[in-house]
């Protein structure tokens, strides 16, 4: 173990109330010499996924922050492996991170292999936000050419089409998220025009809830410029670059007493999600603050 990460390690381990900015800039700084550790912090959690789940323990939190601001693909296939958990245990391990930053982190650390993205999103055991951060660490990494275009358009079309007969059959209308939903905004931020009459005919069979995707909006982001679709994934989020940035409101998550929550599901950190809070209007602003309509974030309930 190094000097460095030895004396980093504690201040990084466990969320104190106040946010660690002097150790997160030396970590910056010494980013070749510590990646190695934070690598094998989230192997550990891989390994033994209870480790993360002590009160306050944010470290797995920092490792994954810190990994995909840096690009190094060495966290991609551990990232991905973690969100194989069931909902209780992501939401103990990533809380709101789960759907604020985990796909963004997946994309950030791609390393062009989209398999284990595409075996995230396809696992029907797994939690339904890591569903959920597969198929936009995939839209992203795509855009953002860290991941073939076409081959992600593809799966996202055809992992639709399954969704698609899977409702028609058993249409679960009680479902906290509808994956469909999700890929017809996915497939108009790739401009994925090819399956505009896929997308055409979910809508005219009911499939997808049109005021979470309204049809007439689908149609004009999916025509638009590439620059365009991309320059307004970066506005609502796009990759993990600023560490500090991402933690800015970690004092506040940590400390809001229950009720004062905002909905689905930004609780404090170390908390189940909550996805029965207070009602927000779909046409809203999204109260995680990322500039998008709530019915187009985390109005997915």
């Amino acid at each position: 173990m190094s000097d460095t990460w030895s004396a980093l390690r504690p201040q990084l381990e466990h969320f104190s109330g106040q946010r660690p900015l002097d150790a997160l800039r030396r970590a910056d700084e010494a980013r070749d010499e510590i990646a190695p550790a934070l690598v094998a912090e989230l192997l550990l959690v891989t390994a033994d996924p209870a480790v993360a789940e002590d009160d306050g323990y944010v470290l797995h939190l920092y490792a994954m922050l810190l990994l995909a601001a840096w690009r190094d693909t060495r966290a991609y296939r551990p990232l991905a492996q973690l969100g194989h958990l069931g909902d209780d245990a992501v939401d103990r391990i990533f809380g709101q991170l789960a759907h604020a930053s985990y796909g963004r982190a997946l994309a950030s650390v791609c390393d062009g292999d989209i398999a284990p993205l595409t075996a995230l999103a396809d696992d029907a055991d797994a939690s339904a936000w890591s569903r959920c951060a597969a198929l936009e660490a995939l839209t992203l990494a795509a855009l953002e050419g860290r991941a073939p275009l076409a081959p992600v358009a593809d799966f996202i079309a055809d992992f639709g089409a399954r969704q698609a007969e899977a409702l028609r059959g058993q249409p679960d209308a009680g479902a906290d998220i509808q994956l469909l939903d999700l890929v017809v905004v996915h497939l108009a931020d790739l401009g994925a025009t090819d399956h505009l009459p896929a997308i055409r005919s979910w809508f005219a069979s009911g499939l997808v809830d049109d005021s979470f995707a309204d049809p007439a909006d689908i149609e004009t982001d999916i025509a638009r410029p590439a620059a365009e679709r991309l320059a307004a994934l970066r506005r609502t989020g796009g990759l993990i670059d600023d560490v500090a940035r991402e933690t800015a409101d970690w004092p506040a998550l940590f400390h809001l007493p229950p009720v004062q929550l905002p909905p689905i599901p930004l609780g404090a950190l170390r908390e189940p999600v909550r996805r029965d809070e207070a009602k927000v209007g779909r046409n809203d602003p999204c109260p995680c603050g990322s500039g998008r309509k709530y019915k187009k974030c985390h109005g997915a309930t």
